[in-house]
């Protein structure tokens, strides 16, 4: 008996996909249908379709085709299902006994980002994030990081499709000044939020690599602004940067990709000054 059309529609769509990789990750229309043995015609019909569901993208510009948007997000889920929430969780809870505050773990998906962990701090006030809990990415610390690092334009379909409601009082909500927010992220590898998902909340989070570089992750702490100083967010930058690096390394990112930032931190001093 022969395959399915459904079988032969995946089998089809791996063919596809395998044909790219980093020696050679773009196709025009012409070279993939020599490649795969499949006519032109028959062959663009599917491409659009895959372009439609954000798996390939066809560039105006050169009409060669590459890998989409939608790939990323399986990635990271991916990452997340091999074991990400494991192997971070136990820096996440030192991290949470060093700020006194809580910590959250944090992926893109869909235009959206989701909670996949969180550590809360026992202090009688705390900020609460359940785990799955999904925000838009133009707001918060941990969501605004994972927002710098997509591609342009996933940035412009999140903007063009979900707009920029305002969450709270001080949430973003003119793309030019997005825009700089998200270079600016982008230039000093961090992100900070005060009042932008939540009345007296704020928070810092830094961006998870993989072994390719990619940032497939961020992690962040957030707390109430009564306990906010200047001197105490640079510190929880410092904190959170650390322990980013240590979840990347164990997942496998390259040391070029971590940073020159040394990894002896005074742990115990900043511990002492927190209330």
């Amino acid at each position: 008996m022969g395959k399915t059309t459904s079988v032969k529609t995946i089998d089809r769509l791996v063919a596809v996909l395998d044909c790219f990789s980093s020696e050679r990750p773009a196709w025009s229309l012409t070279e993939l249908s020599q490649q795969l043995g499949l006519p032109k015609s028959t062959l663009h019909r599917f491409l659009t379709a895959l372009e439609s569901h954000g798996v390939l993208r066809c560039d105006p510009r050169d009409r060669r085709w590459r890998l989409g948007y939608r790939l990323l997000i399986w990635g990271n889920l991916a990452a997340e299902s091999s074991g990400l929430r494991h192997v971070a969780r136990p820096i996440m809870e030192e991290l949470v006994a060093t700020t006194r505050e809580t910590a959250i773990l944090t992926v893109y998906y869909q235009q959206e980002v989701v909670c996949i962990e969180k550590v809360e701090t026992n202090h009688p006030v705390r900020m609460t994030l359940h785990v799955g809990t999904r925000r838009p990415p133009h707001a918060g610390a941990s969501s605004k990081v994972l927002m710098a690092y997509l591609p342009e334009e996933e940035v412009r379909a999140i903007i063009q499709d979900k707009g920029l409601p305002r969450l709270c009082v001080n949430t973003i909500t003119d793309p030019d000044r997005l825009w700089e927010e998200l270079a600016r992220i982008r230039e000093q590898g961090y992100a900070e939020s005060h009042e932008e998902t939540d009345l007296g909340a704020w928070g810092v989070a830094t961006p998870i690599f993989d072994r390719g570089g990619e940032v497939i992750a961020a992690i962040g702490v957030a707390g109430p602004r009564s306990r906010y100083t200047e001197q105490r967010a640079q510190e929880f930058v410092a904190l959170c940067r650390q322990a980013a690096r240590r979840i990347s390394a164990l997942i496998g990112a390259e040391p070029s990709t971590l940073g020159r930032e040394s990894d002896e931190f005074p742990w115990k001093e900043v511990i002492a000054r927190v209330p």
